[in-house]
């Protein structure tokens, strides 16, 4: 994993900004609208087999996942929170992202070539720990680990082969949006979230007796199980529209997950990249740019890439026209290819509809709805 420098830094932000016009926009048609239009089949023959290739061929379809997570001082907090697939054909002027649930059930190579399924969000956790996992093959282990092992896992529920991962830390985000002095955002539409996890609250009973809390455990699972534990959770609200906000709400935007109104990881997505853009904007001023350097150190230290630094310039300058691109997002999930299930050890999962470990119908409504 390299070290970014400060103008990748400013391209990948400017690359991660770009899509989020897309994205606002796409994401409100889907709220709204009741229908969804046909798309045609792409082969997968057009997808790159190639990665980390500098002279990589920008004329065919490019594959980048895109992983936030909570960072240091959270709870779980090298579990990705989002996992979106950005599929780029600058050829056909098309853009398909590709929204994946962290709790599907998934074989990861724990041990050598030893599989063993743990929810999606786990690949990129596991692949930066080398003292747990110590038998991992070499490729995922080390610096590089993390996101080889995120590729891997996508590649296997997909069939799409990943060329790049890009990797956003939000929790140390907040750290540079306050060393910024705040942002400004578009939030795309007003929500409430009534059960946002309160720091250092995670086990608090909440009043309850150990035999009340056992009774609960047989009764609910899930997100079920955690509504009844109220006293860990905060109300917090956004309204819709510009707003300036510091480094602690930011983390609250891009995290919230229970929301009725903007709930669901896609959702959240399109809230991170909305800071992220909101980050671009501040970063690429002049003002900034000459004297917060604190800022930029910071921000190197939560965005980790394997995106050679001229294929980012190269797809920066193919997304600055993003309007022209016709955008097609394709949402894994109950209501398609995926049930809800329990693991072993009881955790709540989502597995295929066809059965664990069987992707071809996923692998084919993901074919079915991709944009040309």
């Amino acid at each position: 994993m390299k070290r970014l420098n400060l103008k990748q830094l400013i391209l990948i932000v400017m690359f991660l900004g770009a899509l989020i016009g897309a994205l606002t926009t796409t994401f409100l048609y889907f709220k709204l609208s009741k229908f969804q239009v046909p798309k045609e089949i792409q082969p997968k023959s057009s997808l790159l087999t190639t990665s980390a290739d500098s002279n990589i061929n920008l004329n065919k379809t490019i594959n980048i996942l895109l992983l936030g997570y909570g960072g240091a001082g959270h709870d779980g907090g090298t579990l990705s929170d989002s996992i979106i697939i950005a599929n780029v054909n600058s050829t056909n002027k098309s853009i398909n992202l590709i929204s994946i649930p962290r709790d599907l059930w998934v074989p990861l190579p724990y041990d050598w070539d030893n599989l063993q399924n743990f929810k999606l969000n786990e690949a990129y956790a596991i692949g930066g720990n080398d003292t747990k996992y110590a038998n991992k093959k070499p490729e995922f282990r080390g610096e590089t680990g993390r996101g080889n092992l995120a590729k891997y896992a996508v590649q296997i529920v997909t069939g799409i082969p990943m060329d790049y991962y890009i990797a956003v830390d939000f929790a140390g985000l907040t750290k540079a949006i306050n060393l910024l002095g705040g942002i400004e955002v578009n939030v795309p539409n007003t929500f409430d979230d009534y059960f946002y996890p309160v720091k250092g609250l995670e086990n608090e009973t909440c009043g309850k007796t150990a035999a009340e809390i056992a009774e609960l455990h047989q009764k609910y699972s899930g997100f079920d199980l955690e509504k009844q534990f109220t006293c860990r959770y905060e109300h917090i609200h956004f309204d819709k529209g510009l707003q300036t906000i510091n480094g602690e709400s930011a983390l609250k935007f891009v995290r919230s997950r229970h929301s009725n109104e903007s709930g669901g990881d896609f959702a959240r997505s399109v809230r991170q990249f909305v800071v992220l853009t909101g980050i671009k904007n501040k970063i690429i001023s002049a003002d900034i740019i000459t004297k917060a350097d604190p800022v930029f150190d910071q921000l190197v230290s939560v965005v980790k890439t394997d995106i050679d630094n001229t294929v980012i310039i190269s797809l920066v300058n193919l997304l600055k026209d993003y309007q022209s691109y016709k955008i097609t997002t394709i949402n894994l999930t109950d209501q398609n290819v995926l049930i809800q299930s329990k693991s072993p050890s009881g955790q709540y999962i989502l597995i295929p509809k066809e059965g664990v470990n069987k992707w071809s119908e996923i692998q084919k409504f993901i074919d079915s709805n991709i944009g040309n």
